[in-house]
């Protein structure tokens, strides 16, 4: 059984958790169920076609199985019981069946094709090492067209970086292991039938040591991947968890569940209100207790400067400009100071800031950036979106044109350079057309 006193540091690479994922295979959670699937070769001697057919059902429960696992583990169950979470459709089997035989198929067309046959080796290395990746995405997304897009693998192997390349050479290391040392020994010194369920056996454990440990890596990089904006996965700021101590899963409070979402996503305000309902409520559980005083912390460490700052630039680096200019607006309306943590958060707020005609942030935004950041790439965009918002103002104009004429001065290198004497080509014909 596995030891549930300790609890799983999350921030430790997945290597030094490894005795935890060995320890549950050996579990009653999993084992039963993994010798149950390997008895399928007892048919074998019976009917070929029919061992066939219970083979490939087989296979296709095995790895709903592992895609369940992998799933509750991505949303922070360590030990997760051998069920139906319904986070991963019963079809996922199918779906793994269709990407085999998609590598295969090119495979197949890559060694008959004389112009491409020398990348057959380079291919099966590819898709060996992206399969982790498509798995992953495929357990959260439940979607094989998804799962094969290019973006969502890269996005995916980056944000994991060390954990996943680790994660693959452990990978082909089981399957090295496997086929290479295990299967020929057990095959050569065990009768016949036994040694196919001694290998199915060992083939299905190694399947679902691997598929927890992927699990474990999208835990680690949930907010990175926002695994809370998924329907089933909830925001968890625990690192480190305590696995449950029974079968049952503890029941889950769909409102406090809510408000970690909300606290996730920087929204205080409406978990606190929504903290304070449900305490009028006659909700004074400790759960509910814990949400309001992490409620408050954020409230009192987020409202600084510095953090709204750094907030805004986590935002801005992961392309949530939306929220991020939200974040700068809130901080105006509180009248709170906004300086930023990068110069290069400027342009992007300046920018969105045009889109939605916010206008009369703009100049808050860009005050003192060329004293700040006098030679900085973006100081040329930044007053050239200045001058065009003055510009508006008739009686302004005067201003916009002598921030122009300066640009124009100080900056005849820059790329947007053209751009800007042609914009000052149409104020001076404004001008001239107003006189």
């Amino acid at each position: 059984m596995v030891n549930k006193s300790k609890g799983v540091d999350t921030r430790l690479l997945f290597v030094f958790n490894l005795h935890h994922f060995i320890k549950y295979l050996f579990s009653w959670e999993i084992m039963p169920f993994l010798a149950i699937f390997s008895f399928a070769f007892i048919l074998m001697p019976f009917s070929t076609l029919m061992f066939g057919i219970v083979k490939l059902l087989v296979l296709l429960m095995v790895y709903k199985m592992a895609f369940d696992v992998l799933a509750d583990v991505a949303r922070g169950n360590m030990t997760p019981t051998a069920k139906h979470n319904y986070l991963v459709s019963n079809a996922v089997g199918v779906k793994v069946a269709m990407l085999v035989l998609l590598i295969e198929l090119t495979k197949i067309w890559l060694e008959g094709s004389d112009s491409f046959k020398s990348y057959t080796q380079d291919f099966t290395l590819l898709m060996t090492f992206i399969t982790p990746a498509i798995y992953m995405s495929l357990a959260i997304t439940d979607s094989l067209p998804r799962s094969l897009n290019p973006l969502v693998l890269f996005k995916i192997i980056k944000t994991a970086y060390i954990s996943y390349f680790l994660f693959v050479l452990f990978w082909m290391a089981s399957i090295y292991l496997r086929e290479t040392i295990i299967n020929p020994f057990i095959f050569d010194y065990l009768p016949n039938f036994i040694d196919g369920i001694i290998t199915s056996f060992i083939e299905f454990s190694l399947l679902m040591i691997n598929f927890q440990i992927m699990g474990y890596i999208l835990y680690q990089n949930r907010r990175e991947f926002e695994l809370h904006q998924i329907a089933g996965f909830y925001a968890l700021d625990d690192d480190i968890l305590i696995p449950a101590k029974d079968e049952k899963d503890p029941e889950i409070n769909p409102y406090h569940e809510r408000i970690k979402s909300l606290l996730a996503d920087d929204n205080i305000e409406l978990a606190m209100s929504m903290v304070i309902e449900l305490q009028q409520d006659g909700d004074n559980s400790p759960e509910l207790v814990t949400l309001y005083q992490r409620a408050l912390d954020k409230r009192l460490n987020d409202s600084t400067p510095y953090a709204v700052a750094q907030k805004v630039n986590l935002l801005i680096n992961k392309k949530q400009i939306k929220k991020a200019f939200e974040k700068v607006v809130e901080q105006f309306e509180n009248e709170q100071p906004y300086v930023e943590h990068s110069a290069n958060d400027i342009y992007p707020l300046l920018e969105y800031a045009m889109s939605v005609n916010k206008l009369d942030y703009i100049p808050k935004l860009i005050h003192k950036f060329v004293e700040k950041y006098p030679n900085h790439m973006d100081t040329v965009g930044n007053y050239f979106i200045l001058a065009k918002v003055i510009y508006r103002v008739r009686e302004n104009r005067w201003e916009s044109k002598a921030i122009i004429e300066k640009l124009i001065k100080n900056y005849p290198n820059d790329p947007l350079m053209s751009e800007i004497k042609a914009w000052y080509k149409g104020m001076q014909l404004i001008e001239n057309r107003d006189h």
